[in-house]
């Protein structure tokens, strides 16, 4: 019996959504090898193989939970026979998934990162690897089980980062996500926001030139009738309207980017 201080707990993130059965089948292939595993999904809304928000979402959202939590990344897996999935051990947390590109997204090549590949039975599909790799984690057998992997083998993929230009009074960003709520959520910071000081902007995204974002709250404003930012629950900057769907209504997209003028 684990004690009070030790969870199995594994959080998921995927863009499998949930019509179809397979969420359910890998969570059945999870607890056969930890029958007390506690699994948390995160989201299995992602765009398909949109690797750059699989990064910006678990980038952002595995610090909420306990240390030692493992996070299995599953969007943009190959299914292929040859996969020899990788763990890492980065900050107190387990993360564990192929090595699309989506690691060096997320952390670049930290020197503070331990890395290990699978090194057992290759007859198992991918998912039964996962779930072999997790209950290493969780009986602190990984190391016997796999194979160091350098950091700087990793498939190097880069996430767009926001910039902030004091010279020209500008932050330029990208929209990350797009949530159930057709908000579209960037990857501009609010430490970054506020740094620029609280002056009168206007923000805009790609070539929609009709829309021209002026305000900004830290809060969902139902008193606001225009299109606003606001301070989103991850620390993020977000482009909302009250009860009404601004990213479909303006076609705001993933990938598009957006800059923030100031005056």
């Amino acid at each position: 019996m684990n004690s009070p201080q030790t969870l199995n707990l594994i959080t998921l993130l995927s863009d499998w959504k949930l019509r179809d059965p397979y969420i359910g089948i890998f969570k059945g292939q999870l607890l056969n090898t930890l029958p007390d595993a506690q699994i948390v999904d995160i989201t299995h809304q992602l765009e398909l193989f949109n690797l750059s928000q699989a990064a910006f979402i678990a980038k952002n959202s595995y610090s909420f939970f306990p240390e030692k939590t493992v996070h299995i990344i599953l969007s943009g897996l190959s299914f292929s026979a040859e996969v020899k999935p990788v763990l890492l051990f980065h900050n107190g947390h387990f993360f564990l998934g192929e090595d699309t590109g989506v690691f060096s997204m997320m952390f670049g090549v930290a020197s503070n990162m331990e890395a290990y590949q699978y090194n057992g039975d290759m007859t198992l599909s991918t998912t039964e690897k996962l779930a072999c790799m997790a209950s290493w984690v969780f009986q602190d057998t990984y190391v016997k089980n796999t194979v160091p992997y350098p950091a700087l083998k990793f498939q190097l993929s880069n996430l767009s980062e926001p910039d902030y230009n004091a010279e020209r009074k500008t932050i330029s960003g990208k929209i990350a996500y797009i949530d159930s709520c057709c908000n579209a959520v960037t990857n501009i910071p609010v430490s970054m926001f506020e740094a620029a000081g609280k002056r009168p902007f206007i923000a805009t995204v790609s070539n929609i030139r009709s829309l021209k974002i002026t305000r900004c709250h830290p809060y969902y404003n139902p008193r606001e009738s225009e299109v606003f930012l606001v301070y989103n629950r991850l620390g993020f900057l977000e482009i909302t309207l009250y009860k009404g769907n601004i990213a479909a209504l303006a076609d705001i997209r993933v990938g598009d980017d957006l800059e923030i003028v100031f005056s």
